[in-house]
Parts: structure tokens; sequence; C-alpha cells
């Protein structure tokens, strides 16, 4: 919702709940069409924290996660307590307020994929909306949760910067299967990086997922 193809005004949520529900609801429309497969879920960034939210809600309904950058932090220097508190007020009176744009140069070292990035015309280019923010800050707290309950298999995958909620990631879940895997002086998007970068990157993810599929086989 407010992203993509998708309805509704860009960057604009009721809740971030609402990312859970359509992929629950995408995930029950599969297990219909497919009931004998094993169910993953793989999530980037934004969409790593609705992976977590996701597997939280049917713990034992998922074979594994994977998660590329996830969110799972706030970052120190956007979350100090004046920012959070400035926002929860604009969110009363200036819910749309723009806070500042993505960089593009911070999504990935590859030029051709920063190209791609800002022409696509799905991609919303304006800035980050006070509402969506607070959406965001929302999940976080949800998170923190969710993430001492979560026992599936887990791989995470992370370029070396801005890497403090993967850590936090490991050390809180309590999974036995969890693996942490760092690109050295990758950016963000990993799965859109260099050409060495992110043929690792599908190779970890298609070995990882063939060992769950295996294993789910098995029992």
């Amino acid at each position: 919702v407010g992203h993509g193809q998708s309805e509704g005004d860009r960057m604009v949520v009721s809740d971030f709940h609402v990312f859970i529900r359509d992929s629950l609801q995408h995930i029950d429309l599969m297990k219909k069409e497919h009931p004998e497969l094993p169910i993953l879920i793989l999530g980037h960034s934004m969409g790593g924290a609705i992976s977590i939210l996701t597997a939280s809600e049917r713990p034992s309904e998922f074979s594994g996660m994977l998660l590329i950058s996830p969110l799972v932090v706030a970052s120190p220097e956007v979350a100090t307590p004046i920012k959070v508190f400035a926002a929860k007020v604009l969110n009363f009176v200036l819910p749309n307020l723009s806070l500042g744009s993505i960089d593009p140069n911070a999504i990935s070292r590859n030029k051709k994929e920063i190209e791609s990035y800002t022409s696509d015309p799905l991609v919303y280019h304006g800035g980050m909306k006070v509402s969506f923010v607070i959406q965001l800050m929302n999940a976080i707290a949800r998170i923190e949760r969710a993430l001492p309950k979560l026992t599936l298999p887990i791989l995470v995958l992370h370029g070396s910067s801005d890497i403090k909620g993967s850590y936090l990631l490991m050390d809180t879940v309590q999974s036995q299967d969890k693996t942490l895997k760092v690109y050295e002086e990758a950016y963000h998007a990993l799965h859109k990086e260099l050409p060495e970068v992110s043929t690792s990157v599908f190779t970890e993810i298609l070995t990882w997922i063939g060992q769950k599929v295996s294993a789910a086989g098995e029992t």
C-alpha cells in the first residue's frame, strides 16, 4: 500500500500491520495452490521488517526466513529523542511533511543500478513523510518485542556499514539455525550491488533455500 503499483497515496499507510496482513493473505493463497511445498519468506530493508513481523504472526508456519539488510533498529542520528518527539508532534499537524529523501548513492556501488533506481517511475522519489516515519518507528518497536520469540532458521545478509540491527537480531533471536554473512564495503541493496557481490548473494540464497527445502522434505 502506497508503494509501486499498489493503491493509496504514496508512502502513506494507516498502520504498518497492513503490510503484514497483505503478506499473510498472499501466503494463504500460495498455500492453497501449493499445499505440499514448504514456506520461506525473504525481505530486503523495510521488507525485512515486514518479513520479521509476518513470521512472528505464525512462527510455526515457515521453514526459514532470509533477510537482506533488514530494518531492525532506527538509525541513531535519525532517532534522537528530540527528533522522535518532533516527529510525533508533526504527525498531528503536518503528517505529509517531507523529512528528506533517500540518497540513491547509498543504495549500491553499481552505477547502472543507481541509474535504474533514479529513473524508475514506480520508485517514490519524494521525501520520507512524517506519518510514514511514525509507522516505521512503530514497526521497530514491534520487532524489538518479536525477535526474542523467533526460533525458525534465519539467514541474514548485510553490507559492512549500518549493520547494528543485524547484530542485534543475531544476538536476540532464539533460533538454533541462524547465519549472518557480512559483505565488506557493500552497500544497502546487496542483490543490486557490484556483480561479484550480487552473484555471491544469489548463490548464498539459492544454496540456503535448497538446504531448507531438503530438510522440510525429510520431515
